[in-house]
């Protein structure tokens, strides 16, 4: 399994060859979360289906690859910008059968070093669980 940072949107994240195991999965991506969050993580560029920059997203390597017909696939976001108009439009929002998690987070103001956020799972294209993370970053 990798984990593959896009180029253009640095809160999104490609996956690779996920691992099946559900529990196994869930943990690796929390882990990839805590790991991004002690980074330089101010996102400035928004998804077209989400006003939050606050925000991280995991997506299953994936979709068909017709290029110029559209639909280049998920990989398609590693180098290049949503577009949306024109002949052809490829958005993110198109591939929610590929979304793996969603973490949409803000820093506690009382504790400087927190972040707490709503972690959403999904597997195999489909709604698994919510939970509140609260992540302590060194």
């Amino acid at each position: 399994m990798e984990f593959i940072q896009s180029n253009v949107y640095s809160n999104l994240y490609i996956v690779e060859n996920p691992v099946k195991d559900k529990d196994e999965l869930k943990t690796a991506i929390i882990s990839k979360i805590k790991e991004h969050l002690k980074t330089n993580h101010k996102q400035t560029k928004k998804l077209s289906y989400s006003n939050e920059t606050e925000c991280i997203y995991f997506y299953e390597d994936g979709g068909m690859t017709f290029g110029f017909l559209g639909e280049a696939g998920t990989s398609y976001f590693l180098d290049h910008e949503e577009d949306l108009g024109g002949f052809v439009s490829e958005e993110l929002g198109m591939y929610q059968q590929y979304l793996m998690a969603e973490f949409y987070y803000e820093t506690f103001s009382n504790e400087l070093n927190s972040i707490c956020g709503e972690f959403s799972f999904f597997y195999e294209g489909e709604f698994v669980k919510t939970d509140t993370l609260v992540i302590k970053i060194d």
